[in-house]
């Protein structure tokens, strides 16, 4: 015999709807799908072909002596990062989707301090792993310098015009940890848990953010150790808002640096 639960009025329905939410949360995330994911690859780099293109061409004829410097590469870089956040919003059926979908939620400030805690500490360990085999790189001097110079704009500065300036800034502060959070600790992490554990997710994100940086070795350790905190603090805050600040801030960091020893 099924039993039914007693119809609940007034004041006492209220209250059981405040105890009881039935939030998509509360029922469990909904994931990215691998057609989503696909999707949102394809859009992206469509968008950044595109991009480039008219990016190139628009310089070329409005600004030629500009085009041959480094700030025609700067402006495509940021027209890249662009393409991804617009072809993830895309792909994920626009701004509700990545609310839902890539976890761009409003967290709160404790957080945000988790955030910046496990920042510190990812930091840390991974800026110690390089002084450790500091005697292969020159140094410890040495290798603090080449991780500033590999991790930031340190070669343009010198030679840049202010508009080249303001996109690097721009990149910066709005793009790059944008695109790259909602990429890996959004899409690519969304989809792996719909068949991964948190910890197989955790390390396949992080292990993939360090191949896109791995071009500059004397990064790896940093990155590595940024990637695994990331990954932790995006299961923990289910929040990719937490790690975009992460990001924009060690970027921040190494660009000030950088501007520093300029």
């Amino acid at each position: 015999m099924a039993l039914n639960p007693p119809t609940t009025r007034g004041p006492a329905r209220r209250r059981f709807a405040r105890d009881h939410p039935t939030s998509p949360e509360s029922a469990g995330p909904e994931r990215v799908t691998g057609r989503q994911l696909c999707a949102g690859l394809g859009w992206s780099a469509g968008l950044a072909v595109l991009l480039a293109i008219a990016i190139t061409g628009v310089a070329r004829a409005a600004a030629p002596h500009w085009a041959r410097t480094e700030g025609l590469t700067v402006a495509i870089v940021a027209a890249v990062y662009l393409a991804v956040i617009a072809g993830l919003t895309i792909a994920v059926g626009g701004p509700r989707g990545v609310h839902r979908l890539l976890a761009l939620r409003r967290p709160a400030a404790r957080q945000l301090g988790l955030s910046l805690t496990a920042l510190v500490v990812a930091v840390a360990a991974g800026i110690g792993v390089s002084l450790a085999f500091s005697s292969f790189s020159g140094g410890v001097p040495a290798t603090l310098r080449a991780v500033v110079a590999a991790g930031s704009d340190e070669a343009r500065l010198a030679t840049a015009t202010p508009l080249t300036w303001a996109l690097i800034v721009i990149r910066l502060l709005f793009l790059t940890g944008t695109a790259e959070e909602l990429l890996f600790r959004g899409a690519i992490y969304s989809w792996l848990r719909r068949r991964a554990s948190v910890p197989v997710a955790v390390a396949i994100t992080a292990v993939l953010f360090t191949a896109e940086h791995a071009y500059y070795p004397v990064l790896v350790p940093l990155v590595l150790s940024y990637g695994l905190a990331a990954g932790w603090v995006r299961h923990r805050t289910s929040s990719t808002v937490t790690t975009i600040a992460m990001h924009i801030t060690i970027d921040l960091a190494l660009f000030l640096a950088a501007v520093a020893l300029s």
